[in-house]
């Protein structure tokens, strides 16, 4: 039975990604060979992957002679924050404060990070804020 196909994205898709947000439009194999020596960085398997994160519409596709060039449409912080969205959904019954109080828990935090978020506490408005 096939896997239900997922807006997020996997571990493989993220370097390929993340090689795009750093350098943005590229060929498959200027990709390739900067992922070279990592898992997946295979010229065929790239090009597998960019072909999916296109239907994902994470990338936009452009050809020009032979040669195909993707630039990244999803920027990082629209990405993680949909990643987010799908950790809290699964893990923490879309609750933000539930996946920040399990993470105090579980992590030790500087004295600055923790400065920084009780700040942040403390300038948040009354209200709450519009989901998106």
């Amino acid at each position: 039975m096939a896997r239900p196909k997922s807006n997020t994205l996997t571990d493989s898709e993220h370097r390929i990604m993340e090689v795009l947000w750093d350098q943005g439009e590229s060929t498959v194999a200027d990709v390739a060979d900067t992922l070279e020596g990592k898992p997946g960085s295979a010229y065929n398997t790239v090009l597998t992957m960019m072909r999916i994160l296109h239907e994902k519409g994470y990338l936009k596709c452009r050809k020009e002679g032979r040669a195909h060039f993707y630039k990244p449409i999803v920027n990082r912080h629209t990405a993680a924050r949909h990643a987010v969205k799908q950790l809290l959904g699964k893990f923490f019954n879309d609750s933000p404060s539930q996946l920040v109080l399990s993470f105090l828990k579980d992590e030790d935090l500087s004295k600055e990070d923790l400065n920084e978020l009780t700040k942040r506490i403390k300038a948040s408005p009354d209200q709450p804020r519009k989901k998106s």
